[in-house]
């Protein structure tokens, strides 16, 4: 399928250009900021005046062009020819992403030559330096994951339309109240695996959960005794497994997604014995995340192209929708009448998608998108941002509505993510912490210590309510229940609270 033209996507507000479609008014926004950036301020007032994005082409537009062509060193020259303000901050940035490209199209020696003769001289350059010199020990490995091509260089843009704004205040709006949830470690599942732990679920009836190791999948079953056992890992994925789902209504099949590899899809029996019973995969191209379709008949991937490409259970491409429609982190969901696919289509945009008609409608955020969560009756959906803020969408309706923003939790580099539970709201974040807070009110109301690294995914049990599971860099899975009494009583406060503003 052929990108869509202006005609046929918004009445000309996007502007096609090779394999991607760049939104005019963010284009015009980003010429603006960068505009500002340069020092141009008087450019940039007369660019807020109209739409037109033809004023000032002259002195940015070749500067675009040349990043998403991949001509860097057209690009620093057109940079110096702009202006003198900030330079070697922007020229650090362009090098950094110069560097990854070569390394990753095996030209190892031009891209010594770029750390060592262009990116150190610059000022406050000994920082990227250091993280840039081990990447050309071993390119293959230490880049898996790390976008290429036109996406990697429309992200340059993205990056330099942020560099030089100001930053939001990252403290939060509620402190961490007094009657904090108090809680217990159920049991440490994993201690010192394989690998660091990405991702973590609980199956729908609550009976297993599921955790990340490395290149492997670690299985819980959780019996009504209370004992809890592990069963054998899921063995098969050679790169980092990033992505766990379990099958709406059979909750004995999930499947596994490898960083850019390939989807499979295991079956756990009642004995408790596990197999594979498929391998999903399209020539040539990575997945990024996986899910099942409402009937479980059938299963969804993104692509690491952007692509969305539908199977059957047989392993048979019934679907593909080419075009940028996903993203390199993208999480991907379904709703309730599974009808639309929920993806991360631009780094702060999310899509809907209806795949029998091609119908889009968006969720637009005013940063990027880390990660996001469905709640489990398709009804809400928590939106985790680079700028440590959790935002909550009602999504029942055509256009969906912003409810509640929750800040305290903590993220600078890695994929956080965050999860419903119940009434309240659980996160993981870089500071090692469980953060809890009352969906109602938005207020934080608890943090569970007991990760030694950063904190990157929680699951709740639905079957068992007072039950979070957390993962992290530090390689442990924990269990954890709340007190049962603090449970309802600080629910009971948060309501009193809500109750008293909306008098």
């Amino acid at each position: 399928m052929d990108l869509p033209s202006t005609s046929s996507q918004g009445g000309g507000n996007e502007v096609v250009r090779s394999n991607m479609v760049l939104k005019k008014t963010k284009l015009v926004r980003g010429i603006k900021r960068l505009l500002y950036s340069f020092g141009c301020d008087r450019e940039g007032k007369s660019l807020e005046k109209g739409p037109g994005i033809e004023l000032h082409k002259e002195r940015v537009d070749l500067f675009i062009e040349q990043i998403l062509d991949g001509k860097w060193d057209e690009s620093l020259s057109t940079l110096r020819d702009i202006g003198k303000k900030y330079v070697d901050k922007i020229s650090l940035l362009i090098l950094e992403h110069k560097f990854y490209e070569l390394l990753s199209g095996d030209k190892v020696i031009e891209a010594c030559k770029t750390l060592e003769l262009e990116i150190a001289p610059l000022n406050k350059s000994d920082e990227i330096t250091r993280e840039l010199s081990p990447l050309i020990i071993s390119p293959s490995e230490n880049l898996c994951g790390q976008e290429s091509g036109t996406r990697s260089r429309k992200r340059v843009l993205q990056n330099l339309g942020n560099l030089l704004l100001p930053k939001k205040s990252l403290k939060p709006n509620h402190p961490l109240v007094k009657g904090k949830v108090l809680y217990k470690t159920v049991q440490t599942l994993m201690s010192h695996g394989p690998g660091e732990v990405w991702f973590t679920q609980f199956s729908h009836c609550g009976r297993y959960l599921a955790a990340t190791s490395g290149n492997n999948v670690n299985i819980w079953e959780f019996r009504e005794s209370g004992e809890i056992t592990r069963l054998n890992p899921l063995v098969g994925h050679v790169q980092p497994v990033s992505y766990i789902t379990w099958r709406i209504p059979n909750d004995f099949q999930l499947l596994t997604c490898g960083v850019e590899e390939n989807v499979k899809r295991w079956k756990i029996s009642p004995t408790g014995d596990i197999s594979c019973l498929h391998t999903y995969r399209r020539e040539n191209l990575g997945t990024v995340s996986c899910v099942w379709d409402r009937n479980g008949e059938s299963i969804f991937a993104g692509l690491n192209n952007g692509s969305i490409i539908k199977w059957n259970l047989e392993g048979e491409e019934v679907g593909l929708w080419d075009g940028t429609r996903t993203t390199m982190i993208a999480d991907l969901a379904i709703t309730l009448d599974g009808r639309e696919l929920i993806t991360t289509c631009e780094y702060d945009t999310i899509l809907f998608f209806r795949w029998e008609d091609e119908a889009e409608r968006f969720i637009y955020e005013d940063a990027d998108i880390v990660s996001f969560s469905m709640s489990e009756d398709g009804c809400f959906l928590l939106v985790c941002l680079a700028d440590e803020r959790i935002n909550l969408w009602n999504i029942q309706d055509e256009n969906p509505r912003w409810v509640m923003t929750y800040e305290g939790y903590r993220r600078n580099r890695y994929v956080v993510r965050a999860c419903f539970c119940g009434e309240y709201i659980a996160s993981g974040s870089e500071d090692c912490m469980v953060n809890i807070w009352c969906t109602l009110t938005g207020r934080q109301v608890s943090q569970f210590v007991g990760h030694s690294g950063t904190v990157n995914c929680v699951s709740w049990n639905r079957a068992r309510p007072l039950m979070l599971a957390s993962g992290g860099d530090d390689h442990i899975v924990q269990a954890w229940d709340f007190d049962p009494y603090d449970f309802l009583s600080v629910l009971a406060r948060e309501f009193d609270f809500w109750t008293l503003l909306h008098q």
